[in-house]
C-alpha cells in the first residue's frame, strides 16, 4: 500500500466562530482525487508578521462518508509573536476514515480567543491507499 500527503487546508482566518478555511495553500473543501483512507492528520501553527497572536485553534472536518461525520482537532498557539519567534511543534492526530475520489471533506477553522492576529494553520492529510 502506498501512503502520500496531502495539504487539506491552509486556516488563515481570526473568527471565533467556525469558517470555511480559504487560505493560499489549500481552500475548503477539499476534494479527494482517488479513493483510499485518511489514516492521519498533522496541524502546523505560523505566524505571518512580528504581531501575530495566536492562542489556539480548532479545526473541523466534515464528510458524508465517515461515521462519525465530523472530527474535530486542535492546534495549540504560539502566543504574540516577535523575532525572532519559535514555532509551535505541529501536532499529529490518528484517523482512520475513508475518502472516496470526488466527495468533498469540508475544513473550518475557529480561534478560541477574539484576539488572533494573522495566525495561520495549515492541516496535512496522510492518506493509504
Amino acid at each position: 500500500m502506498a501512503r502520500w500527503w496531502r495539504c487539506l487546508a491552509d486556516y488563515n482566518g481570526e473568527a471565533v466562530a467556525y469558517e470555511a478555511a480559504a487560505g493560499a495553500g489549500g481552500a475548503s473543501p477539499f476534494v479527494p482525487d482517488k479513493d483510499a483512507r485518511l489514516i492521519g492528520l498533522k496541524l502546523f501553527g505560523f505566524s505571518e508578521t512580528a504581531a501575530s497572536l495566536k492562542e489556539g485553534v480548532l479545526i473541523r472536518l466534515t464528510c458524508a462518508l465517515w461515521s462519525p461525520n465530523t472530527m474535530i482537532v486542535a492546534h495549540s498557539g504560539i502566543g504574540l509573536a516577535t523575532v525572532p519567534v519559535n514555532p509551535a511543534n505541529p501536532i499529529d492526530y490518528p484517523v482512520e476514515q475513508p475518502v472516496k475520489a470526488g466527495v468533498p471533506i469540508t475544513i473550518e477553522g475557529l480561534n478560541l480567543v477574539a484576539t488572533a492576529v494573522t495566525q495561520r494553520t495549515l492541516v496535512m492529510g496522510l492518506f493509504e491507499g
